[in-house]
């Protein structure tokens, strides 16, 4: 696997909008803001999380994190096996755990409410209220 050179445009699907992102990919918000930005309303985020210090303590906030600041459901596989953290989860756009299928492979469902993104996205409007002519000029 190698690093690509631009962001996938999100996809409008029957059940929303998703933007796609890749396991590291989550350490670094500008890439979920994008993608929110651009009408996200589910990320889906397939990893491979490596255990290690933290990592699983990382991985939860991360995702709530992301689900948080931008407004929208974060779906989040991850690998199950020996070196990895094997957390799969989703969280609702207010960083509320819907399913964590803890260490366990399998199938899991969640229902997801577009109404819930859009009542967020209204009520605290994060996406909107971006400062970017404050912050645009840092190198970033």
């Amino acid at each position: 696997m190698v690093a690509g050179s631009k962001i996938a445009k999100p996809q409008r699907t029957s059940i929303g909008k998703i933007g796609m992102l890749m396991c590291y990919d989550l350490r670094f918000p500008e890439m979920s803001r994008t993608l929110a930005s651009s009408g996200s309303e589910i990320l889906v985020a397939p990893s491979a999380w490596v255990k290690g210090e933290m990592k699983e303590e990382h991985w939860i906030t991360i995702n709530k994190t992301r689900a948080i600041e931008n407004g929208c459901y974060v779906v989040a596989p991850d690998q199950v096996g020996n070196i990895y953290c094997g957390r799969s989860i989703v969280v609702d756009p207010y960083g509320k755990i819907l399913l964590d299928m803890k260490k366990r492979q399998g199938i899991g469902f969640v229902n997801i409410s577009l109404d819930k993104v859009k009542k967020i996205r209204r009520s605290l409007p994060l996406l909107k209220n971006r400062r970017t002519d404050i912050y645009s000029g840092f190198k970033i």
